[in-house]
């Protein structure tokens, strides 16, 4: 179920409250380590107040998932926004700029994504990386069309094999900031501002040039 209307109608303090410790919960211990004992002696509701908001521990999850992709969506969107206009390399060093800043300024955040990702007990999960999924495509596919009508894109490009690659290596890029085994040789784990933003540059060059050789 979806968070009810008894939820909805709490005041906004209170629900932001429950949402981040619930947050804290599944973040760190993920889906199936989260208790909801620990949870409602750290916020100091009962048990029967989440059962009432949410239905059960998936309901309160997936709510939970919902808030996390609302705020997500709304960073994007105004990385979109205050971008406008400018180059695609611009545009692209800007949205991992801005996925880096929120692992480091709210790492809860991330952690729910790497436990859902990679853990196979979170329910609703495939609908949960579906949904993350579609918005990512869909935010490429703005960018990639904006720079097509600009003129920076060769003729004849495929957008949605392009908006795949461009979706796969940034998501890459932010998973091996945080994860040593996905680095895979770049140097990108754990990597101050200046270093990252200098990684970012070569990856989105690289990615921007191709890898053939060109004609003389």
């Amino acid at each position: 179920m979806t968070a009810s209307s008894t939820f909805q109608n709490l005041p906004a303090e209170k629900r932001r409250r429950i949402l981040d410790g619930a947050l804290d919960e599944f973040a760190a211990g993920g889906y199936g380590g989260a208790s909801l004992n620990a949870l409602v002696a750290k916020l100091g509701i009962s048990k029967g107040s989440i059962f009432q908001y949410f239905g059960d521990k998936a309901g309160l999850f997936r709510a939970v998932f919902n808030h996390a992709v609302e705020l997500v969506v709304e960073l994007l969107r105004q990385v979109r926004g205050a971008s406008q206009g400018q180059d695609l390399a611009s545009r692209l060093l800007q949205s991992l700029a801005a996925g880096l800043a929120l692992i480091q300024g709210q790492p809860r955040l991330f952690q729910l994504y790497l436990r859902i990702m990679f853990e196979d007990g979170a329910p609703f999960r495939g609908e949960m990386l579906a949904a993350v999924r579609a918005f990512s495509r869909q935010y490429m596919l703005d960018l990639l069309e904006d720079a097509a009508r600009a003129g920076e894109l060769r003729p004849g490009l495929n957008l949605e094999a392009a908006v795949f690659v461009l979706d796969a290596v940034l998501e890459r890029f932010l998973v091996a900031h945080s994860q040593e085994h996905l680095d895979g040789g770049l140097g990108l784990f754990a990597a101050g501002h200046e270093l990252a933003a200098d990684k970012a540059a070569v990856v989105v060059e690289t990615l921007l040039a191709g890898l053939g050789a060109r004609p003389c």
